[in-house]
């Protein structure tokens, strides 16, 4: 098959829809269908830096009107031309599109299918109109305007052949605001990986100053993630334990926040802030490993890559019940959950799981064999599926 993704988010900016999006391009290129990858063209600097472990079989085409976000690194904003991917579909008409965005560029790839009759799938990935993202990108948090964002998403999901779905969630808050057509779950899928020697990793975490128990969060650093909550949790963990860590992979524009926040805590020492890490250098050096429980306190995930790929590295996990995690991490058998905003419950489990070894050990191990329905091939497998049920329909 012919196939063109259309996404707004895309590498040089990590998040969890980037992840996917290059996750399923490969594995599709690697079962030799045509993929092409259509999305902001990022700026000059950017634009000469290849992306490392892309199949180099995935052809990319940037949109050429973006602009850059203020306050969110690398992400950039498309405005339809049309006329550039007009003539790149004509080149080489696709048997079906697959949009992962709902604003610019997926806005263009989802008209175009229409105009050119082309099949046209749609995964919605993220909660635009929850409060926490309409602040990360400065649109009043009013009702009129999270009905707005809904009614907007609602809208143009009903205009494709069929919609994919990370969560249950997702899928019963689309069909409560109207949504007309059929959906499958569909996960997000996660790459293989490959595990480096526990002499390299005791190394790895020693080089870092971690020499004790240590919680891991990767993802943005950015107000929707709740990651203020997770520090004054972690405070409270500290007093049990003041050589426990936490370590934050990932940078955002909360950064400057997050650092007043430790700083007036006096936590510098007990966090370890990694940064900004490439997609292939993560999954490659095993940073997960870096800590023995996975945590987040975001309440607004659909079905987070990076705690897809945690449970795969084995480690233990501990969210809100809130959105798509419980449907990812399931109490008592591959992590513990708590209830949003409840900052004592949330160290009460971080606590939990640092003294009792036991288990902590049964939830990893439930962790990496639940991680396997997420496979990046079982992924491939169904969507393919889709992709051809579609096209014959």
């Amino acid at each position: 098959m012919r196939i063109c993704l259309f996404t707004d988010s895309f590498l040089p900016y990590i998040s969890g829809v980037s992840s996917a999006v290059f996750n399923q391009a490969n594995e599709l290129a690697s079962r030799g269908h045509e993929i092409s990858i259509f999305y902001p063209r990022p700026n000059r600097e950017d634009r000469l830096v290849q992306i490392a472990g892309l199949d180099p079989r995935i052809k990319l085409f940037g949109l050429p009107f973006s602009v850059p976000i203020p306050n969110v690194p690398k992400l950039r904003f498309s405005v339809p031309l049309f006329l550039s991917t007009y003539r790149r579909l004509n080149i080489s008409p696709p048997d079906l599109i697959h949009v992962h965005t709902e604003f610019g560029c997926g806005l263009e790839g989802m008209l175009l299918g229409r105009l050119k009759r082309i099949p046209v799938v749609g995964t919605f990935h993220t909660f635009f109109a929850e409060p926490e993202y309409l602040k990360q990108f400065h649109i009043p948090n009013f009702a009129f305007t999270r009905k707005a964002m809904w009614k907007y998403s609602v809208t143009f999901f009903n205009r494709f052949s069929h919609i994919v779905s990370p969560s249950k969630s997702v899928r019963e808050n689309l069909v409560k605001r109207g949504l007309s057509k059929s959906t499958t779950l569909l996960s997000n899928g996660i790459e293989r990986i490959d595990f480096r020697p526990e002499s390299e990793i005791r190394e790895f975490r020693q080089s870092l100053g971690i020499d004790d128990f240590a919680f891991i969060y990767v993802g943005r650093i950015s107000p929707e993630k709740s990651l203020d909550m997770l520090i004054d949790a972690f405070a409270q963990v500290t007093r049990v334990n003041p050589k426990a860590k936490l370590v934050i992979v990932g940078a955002g524009p909360s950064d400057p926040d997050i650092d007043k926040q430790l700083a007036s805590l006096e936590m510098e020492d007990s966090v370890v802030r990694v940064g900004r890490i490439e997609r292939d250098i993560l999954m490659k050096e095993n940073y997960p490993l870096l800590g023995d429980v996975f945590i987040t306190a975001s309440k607004t995930e659909n079905q987070p890559v990076s705690l897809l790929e945690a449970m795969a590295f084995g480690l233990p996990m501990i969210g809100p019940r809130a959105k798509g995690i419980p449907e990812v991490v399931t109490h008592g058998d591959d992590g513990l959950i708590f209830e949003p905003d409840d900052e004592c419950a949330m160290a009460n489990a971080m606590v939990r799981l640092m003294k009792d070894d036991s288990l902590r050990l049964q939830l990893s191990a439930a962790a990496k064999h639940n991680a396997n329905e997420h496979r990046i091939d079982r992924v491939g497998d169904k969507l393919e599926s889709i992709y051809l049920e579609v096209i014959e329909s």
